[in-house]
């Protein structure tokens, strides 16, 4: 099985590295730094949160941040959930924040799937998809010709084209088999999620991103990327905060390359969450400087 950790500075310097490849940052005079969401109540009618590094870590909420969304809620904000976790339909989402005792609405919690939703729409329905996921993706809820990707060449060999959902299963050999498909007839590769990596308890995971543009790197196609930092996400949250002048909007992540550029290329204000996501422990201004991605806000915790 292939190792699926990296430290956070090599995650960083990734990121740097596949830059050319996501929108165009937005300059950022200076970024305020704050304690916590909640001294920039006044600052915002709408919150629109990440979900690894914001509400949880791994499968665990993060300290006070259940507290953190029902103040929001008590205030009067507007609470929109923006995740670029796909492995699952929105519902396991939703009932995931339920049990950690978040009152999220399930039409508050827009996913990377979502968008890759909308895209599948304008393929064939006869177009077979092979997927990168796990067995309870509930791939029937996806797309209608679905083939789930593991270790039968054949499967790779046999699909109109590929997806990448999760990368909870993936190996190198299953890395492998898809380069080499990809080598030998170019067919779409549509990527569910674009993170590089996600903050678990101990250690930060690999995800679809990663893969996705080492298979870009090697040449052997040009990925479709489906959730932030890219617009086709924010483009399905925006129908959710009508009459909210998008100043007034706040984009709430834990990374530089997903939430933060995501954001402020849609128009919206951003913050960058620092003690629980990939840059806990970072030196946040050399990151800023590094990137050329400086948030409106920066703030300790949720």
């Amino acid at each position: 099985m292939l190792s699926t950790t990296f430290d956070r500075s090599a995650a960083i310097a990734r990121y740097i590295e596949i830059a050319p490849r996501l929108p165009i940052a937005v300059p950022v005079d200076s970024s305020q730094y704050v304690n916590c969401l909640a001294d920039l109540f006044d600052e915002f009618d709408a919150f629109v949160l990440d979900g690894f590094g914001v509400l949880n870590v791994g499968n665990t909420a993060i300290p006070n941040a259940v507290e953190r969304v029902a103040q929001m809620q008590q205030a009067g904000k507007k609470v929109v959930v923006l995740t670029n976790g796909a492995t699952s339909p929105v519902q396991s989402t939703f009932e995931k924040y339920q049990k950690w005792g978040f009152d999220i609405a399930l039409d508050a919690i827009v996913s990377s799937r979502n968008a890759l939703q909308v895209a599948l729409e304008s393929y064939p329905a006869n177009f077979n998809w092979g997927v990168a996921a796990t067995h309870f993706a509930q791939l029937d809820q996806l797309a209608s010709n679905t083939v789930l990707l593991e270790d039968d060449a054949a499967a790779y060999e046999g699909v109109d084209g590929f997806i990448f959902l999760s990368a909870t299963d993936w190996s190198e050999s299953r890395q492998t088999l898809l380069l080499n498909a990809l080598a030998q007839r170019e067919r779409p590769l549509l990527v569910g999620n674009p993170d590089l990596v996600a903050p678990q308890k101990d250690c930060m995971s690999l995800e679809p991103g990663f893969f996705s543009h080492a298979l870009a790197d090697a040449g052997v196609c040009k990925p479709e990327f489906y959730g932030k930092p890219f617009a086709n996400a924010f483009e399905l949250v925006a129908p959710k905060l009508v009459n909210i002048e998008p100043h007034r909007i706040a984009m709430v992540g834990d990374t530089l390359h997903t939430d933060i550029l995501g954001g402020s290329a849609f128009g919206w204000r951003t913050i960058l969450i620092r003690d629980f996501g990939l840059l806990k422990e970072q030196d946040v201004e050399l990151r800023v400087e590094e990137s050329g991605i400086r948030p409106h806000f920066v703030s300790a915790i949720t």
